[in-house]
């Protein structure tokens, strides 16, 4: 029984809200708390494999909370034990699991997280002839990239000496 709460105490603490954009990069404020960058996903692939991944912690958390309400309202001893054994199974998993995602990106399952969209591209189907009106046509958003290089920080790594 002491198990079972501690158990459930466990599963309580372990909180997840759903990723959120941000909208700038500024650390923010909220109740004395400070929004810190724990890690950077530098391609697609690391992004989906990220989001495999949480979702998959995420299942497995709830899954443990639906096997341990069976727990607490089984009363046949045989099933409780069975169940037990499952959750326990489960809760080690997890833990395991949440550890990993930890080491890996910073991630936790007892914390909140902002995600923040830092480069995106935006594309569309096109026919042939289309995609090369497009190649060839100047960008609106390019120039102004280029402006910014000119006078930013990354400027000062591409001066000629």
């Amino acid at each position: 029984m002491i198990n079972c709460l501690q158990s459930t105490l466990v599963l309580l603490s372990l909180f997840f809200a759903q990723s959120l954009i941000a909208q700038d990069n500024k650390a923010e404020t909220k109740n004395d708390l400070v929004l810190v960058k724990v890690a950077s996903l530098n391609t697609i692939d690391a992004n989906k494999e990220f989001q495999k991944n949480v979702q998959l912690v995420q299942q497995q958390r709830a899954l443990a909370a639906q096997t341990l309400t069976k727990l607490n309202s089984t009363t046949d001893e045989k099933v409780k034990v069975k169940l037990q054994k499952q959750f326990d199974a489960l809760q080690d998993k997890l833990n395991e699991n949440n550890q990993l995602m930890f080491k890996t990106y910073g991630f936790s399952l007892n914390r909140n997280y902002v995600l923040t969209v830092e480069k995106s591209h935006i594309h569309m189907w096109v026919t042939a002839e289309e995609a090369e009106a497009i190649k060839n046509k100047p960008s609106s958003v390019e120039p102004e990239a280029k402006e910014k290089e000119k006078s930013g920080f990354r400027s000062l790594f591409n001066r000629k000496k």
